[in-house]
């Protein structure tokens, strides 16, 4: 029995949609595609141990993760399509997990506008790491970073108001003594060119 559970949970999927065979696809792929309508509970199936076909609704792997009701209709989805890669030169930059951690050190320890691109990556979409699952997926970050970002926009928000606000204490005279010199300066320009317009007149 625990070697036919085995089997059932790594087992790879074919799906039958008229004249076509699509497959293998895993059964994470079996319940996206349920999820989504991509396939009905009426279109057959077979797994790589079975010998016949039969409906999507029947399989009791997906009835016993609660993909399928009791009544044999596919649960509708409760969150938004996400893609999956293979490939990571296929996934979209602000998605690559290397481009959004760079982003976050730098804008960390930098520039903070790249910190919040980074976190706006991360609030709304996933992002994907170049290691792969056990079916061939790129993995993707966990929602604990979400949670790091938030601490780090605080941190470094907090950090700059800091810098600021202690530059303009150290530096606040000495910049009001700057303005006061160049309005100076301005105004002997201006005087030397009255005189210059006075004599040529």
């Amino acid at each position: 029995m625990p070697v036919r559970l085995s089997c059932i949970v790594h087992a790879l999927y074919y799906i039958a949609r008229g004249q076509k065979t699509l497959g293998p696809c895993s059964k994470d792929d079996l319940r996206n595609f349920l999820a989504y309508g991509s396939i009905k509970d009426s279109d057959l199936v077979k797994n790589e141990h079975d010998e016949q076909w039969r409906p999507v609704s029947t399989l009791l792997e997906l009835h016993a993760e609660g993909h399928i009701s009791a009544d044999g209709l596919t649960a509708r989805p409760t969150r938004r399509r996400v893609a999956r890669y293979r490939d990571y030169n296929r996934v979209p930059y602000n998605q690559r997990g290397g481009a959004v951690l760079r982003r976050m050190i730098m804008g960390f320890l930098f520039v903070p506008p790249l910190l919040w691109l980074a976190a706006v990556s991360l609030y709304s979409d996933h992002i994907f790491r170049q290691k792969k699952d056990e079916n061939g997926y790129l993995k993707v970050w966990g929602r604990w970073v979400e949670v790091l970002v938030t601490i780090m926009i605080i941190v470094n928000a907090f950090a700059w108001w800091m810098a600021i606000t202690y530059a303009s204490w150290i530096l606040g005279p000495g910049l009001q003594e700057l303005l006061k010199g160049m309005g100076e300066a301005v105004d002997v320009i201006k005087s030397m060119f009255n005189d210059m317009s006075m004599k040529q007149s």
